[in-house]
């Protein structure tokens, strides 16, 4: 009798196991959408949100930081918090942009394109993002 109950408490729990699997598996299909046409940048949107960034993070008038290196007596470029690259599906850079201050990597324009953009991959301090336009 006892092994009966037991039985039937392993048996109920294999099933509601096997049930919570499917229904993650279910909802995972369900919610996952691809990006719809209106939700993606057009050209002429990705221009302008680049300009704007360009224009924000003052890119065009970045100049390396140089510091004397008393030890080895040459100067040393500072290097930037991290870069972001942007290239097109053509694999053209569209954008770079050296991060100097964290306050800058929360532009919410750069924010914008970056989430409209594929992550691709990360190199040292520098990011690869592709835009589908």
């Amino acid at each position: 009798m006892n092994s009966t109950i037991l039985n039937n408490l392993d048996t109920l729990k294999r099933r509601v196991i096997l049930a919570l699997g499917v229904l993650v598996g279910l909802s995972t299909l369900v919610l996952a959408n691809p990006i719809k046409d209106e939700a993606r940048l057009t050209r002429e949107e990705a221009n302008e949100l680049i300009l704007i960034i360009k224009k924000e993070l003052k890119i065009d008038d970045y100049e390396a930081v140089l510091v004397f290196d008393e030890e080895e007596g040459i100067f040393e470029e500072v290097k930037p918090l991290q870069i972001i690259k942007v290239y097109d599906s053509e694999d053209e850079l569209l954008l770079e942009a050296p991060i100097q201050k964290l306050q800058e990597s929360k532009n919410k324009h750069l924010r914008k394109l970056l989430n409209a953009s594929d992550f691709l991959t990360e190199y040292e301090n520098t990011k690869y993002y592709r835009l589908d336009i």
